[in-house]
């Protein structure tokens, strides 16, 4: 990566509580005006992470570096950074007005100023006609609004959300999702979001960097995340996967599952293959095609798709159904697939 394009540099950062290792030697480093998202289950160190970078948890080891300037000295309120919290933290006696020019206020800037940096922003973030509303008289994505606003009405180098859109319901949060990423761009402002949703991470996110026991497992785009996952962890939390275990012996591979198939000389050195559902066809028994054969243990309707769950030598496979008949729990079929659909997966 060009340093020149570098905002934040994460480098060599631990952190640990008695026995637990939450952050180990973590290294990242953050572009300006990016979308970045930390992903991961829950105990993973993102909220670690964030802590650390907004200044509510100082490391045991490393660096954090802001436009090249440390920021590990400087407390949390004096650092150009701001965190909008998981459960918004709205003044609920304060019209949206004032709760989103609260912080400006704190900082004695004068009223002229303040008001024009908050009809700018409530004109961002779409909410001018409920500036003198209460908070308790919005709906929850109104008031996830309110929140960023007040984040962003600050002009921070760098705004932190922590699972922004958990408290929203499904239909909700799909459409903040398209409104987060807008705002993202139209203010400029480098956003770095916390979550354990794949599917928030994966849609909003210019790169993403998956976590598991405090280490970064993979960083990526979305998508070279998702075709190209390195480790049996990204493969398996990223999407859906069937995986093989085994060995790469002469163009075959060596396994309890899916015995003597034949793979690519690229997954030479891998110690497992990991099969996306979009990858496998379900075909009759009798089809040539047919790698494996088995019989079908579960079918599940998905909106705009449907997936089956196919047994076949003790493994269950994830396959997409391409065909408006779809087969029944019990009923025998082959899996088919191309020779370049196995991803072959290097570590655990």
């Amino acid at each position: 990566m060009d340093s020149g394009d570098v905002l934040l540099d994460i480098s060599g950062v631990s952190r640990s509580f008695g026995d637990v290792r939450a952050l180990d030697d973590v290294s990242i480093q953050i572009r300006e005006n990016e979308f970045f998202a930390l992903l991961g289950p829950s105990g993973c160190g993102k909220t670690t992470l964030l802590r650390v970078i907004a200044g509510f948890e100082q490391p045991d080891s490393g660096t954090v570096t802001l436009d090249g300037v440390d920021l590990l000295p400087i407390p949390p309120e004096k650092r150009a950074v701001n965190l909008m919290f998981q459960s918004y933290a709205l003044f609920p006696h304060m019209t949206v007005e004032r709760n989103v020019g609260y912080g400006l206020a704190c900082e004695r800037l004068p009223r002229d100023e303040i008001s024009s940096r908050v009809d700018e922003v409530l004109t961002t973030v779409g909410l001018t006609d409920k500036r003198n509303a209460l908070p308790k008289t919005l709906s929850g994505g109104q008031r996830q609004r309110v929140a960023l606003a007040r984040a962003i009405v600050k002009r921070p180098r760098l705004l932190l959300l922590d699972e922004p859109l958990s408290a929203l319901d499904r239909k909700i949060r799909g459409e903040m999702q398209m409104e987060l990423k807008r705002l993202q761009h139209e203010v400029g402002i480098t956003f770095v979001v916390v979550t354990h949703d794949q599917d928030e991470a994966m849609s909003l996110a210019d790169r993403v960097a998956v976590m598991d026991r405090g280490v970064v497992r993979q960083l990526d785009t979305p998508l070279d995340l998702y075709r190209r996952p390195r480790s049996i962890f990204v493969a398996d939390f990223i999407g859906n996967s069937t995986i093989l275990r085994g060995r790469f012996d002469q163009g075959t591979w060596i396994g309890d599952s899916a015995p003597g198939l034949s793979v690519p000389d690229t997954c030479r050195d891998a110690i497992a293959l990991a099969l996306r559902p979009e990858a496998l066809t379900i075909v009759p028994t009798d089809d040539p095609r047919a790698r494996v054969r088995g019989e079908i243990v579960e079918v599940f309707f998905q909106g705009d798709h449907a997936l089956a769950q196919l047994r076949a030598d003790g493994t269950v496979y994830l396959a997409v159904l391409r065909d408006d008949v779809l087969p029944r729990r019990g009923d025998p079929r082959g899996l088919a697939w191309d020779e370049s659909a196995p991803i072959p997966l290097f570590e655990e």
